[in-house]
């Protein structure tokens, strides 16, 4: 799970991790995305290595994988944990080690997410979080996020902090931090689809 403020850099990172997987061990993405038009999906996908699907529906999701799912909130939001949705992520997640399937979610914080989204994750990756997510995370996560707060403080300058990450192995509780780069295919234009999108809030499915 990816965490932290408005273009803090978060998507780019999910991509990032993307590219390496792919360089490493030939791994394909997609990228889930239900709240795009298809104009948009078409822009998207000419951004995009050829290796990265554009997704819209979670039965689509590629065995043996990558999968983006960017906004997470908007379609495993806390709200709908007894939906017919949510119970159909549950299952996704339950067997995603069978499927040989690495999910990353991206949200701002973890209360606007299904809390068993939250449960099953084995990393959390903040980038740059402020103030005010240390007010709107879940209990069980509002300590590990004030060390993120505090561990960005002391960050110098925000070229630093944008390729800044604090990571929290759920496994051992151990922190750790990186820095990281911009996948080539990276640009301007294919961030403000994201954000666009974000913006629109548009229906799920």
């Amino acid at each position: 799970m990816i965490m932290g403020d408005i273009r803090s850099g978060k998507t780019g990172l999910a991509h990032e991790i993307a590219n390496e997987m792919h360089k490493r061990r030939e791994i394909p993405t997609a990228i889930h995305v239900p709240q795009l038009m298809e104009p948009e999906r078409k822009r998207l996908k000419k951004l995009v290595p050829s290796w990265m699907r554009v997704v819209s529906r979670r039965s689509e999701w590629p065995q043996h994988s990558v999968i983006i799912y960017d906004e997470a909130a908007q379609s495993a939001h806390a709200r709908r944990s007894q939906s017919g949705q949510a119970l159909e992520l549950d299952e996704l997640l339950a067997i995603s080690g069978q499927r040989e399937q690495l999910i990353l979610f991206i949200s701002h914080y973890s209360r606007k997410l299904d809390l068993n989204v939250c449960a099953s994750v084995h990393r959390i990756i903040w980038k740059r979080p402020t103030f005010a997510h240390l007010l709107w995370e879940r209990d069980e996560m509002a300590d590990f996020t004030a060390k993120a707060y505090d561990f960005f403080r002391g960050v110098s300058g925000d070229v630093a902090q944008k390729k800044a990450c604090l990571i929290l192995n759920m496994d051992n509780f151990g922190f750790y931090h990186c820095t990281n780069r911009l996948p080539p295919w990276w640009s301007d234009g294919l961030s403000r689809i994201f954000k666009e999108t974000h913006i629109r809030g548009r229906g799920v499915m």
